[in-house]
């Protein structure tokens, strides 16, 4: 039986899962940074639009807490759910808020 905790990052056990973590990372920073047109054909093709980092954080919150209008806008109308709380409670619009990114704050209101 596993010593693995429930919520507690595991080492990848081989390759697959290296590049799967590698490519993970590389959405987390396009919603980090604003790469909305590539980011747009990558959930089309079925990249989960809530998916999130270890520490709970969705790509709607990277994208509003940096500030990302088109990419925040980009990820509500993929359906991003706008209520998902990080590991701290802070949600897309507390952490836009947080950055005063106004217009992330107005899509994030609506």
């Amino acid at each position: 039986m596993s010593e693995h905790k429930p919520g507690q990052p595991q080492q990848p056990q081989n390759q697959l899962d290296e590049d799967a973590i590698a490519f993970a990372q590389g959405i987390f920073e396009l919603a980090r940074n604003g790469g909305t047109n590539m980011l747009r054909p990558m959930l089309e093709a079925g990249v989960p639009v809530n998916m999130r980092t270890s520490s709970g954080e969705s790509l709607l919150m990277l994208a509003a807490s940096n500030g990302h209008a088109d990419t925040v806008q980009l990820l509500l109308e993929k359906g991003a759910n706008p209520e998902l709380q990080d590991t701290d409670g802070n949600t897309a619009l507390s952490l836009a808020r947080a950055t005063g990114a106004q217009d992330a704050i107005k899509h994030l209101e609506r």
